[in-house]
């Protein structure tokens, strides 16, 4: 479930930050504006060798 909320927000992202890495650990800033415009924002800690779909 984890996965398909990323792959939908990448899909819609305006930007996407590595934003801290520990070893085999991505820590990833997902951007996107919503329907009335403001900038909301996530962030998802991915492992080694986890994919995303864009």
């Amino acid at each position: 479930m984890v996965n398909q909320t990323i792959s939908e927000l990448v899909k819609m992202a305006d930007r996407i930050v590595i934003d801290q890495v520990k070893g085999k650990k991505v820590t990833l800033k997902i951007s996107w504006f919503d329907l009335k415009g403001a900038r909301k924002s996530k962030k998802f800690l991915l492992e080694e060798k986890e994919k995303i779909e864009f």
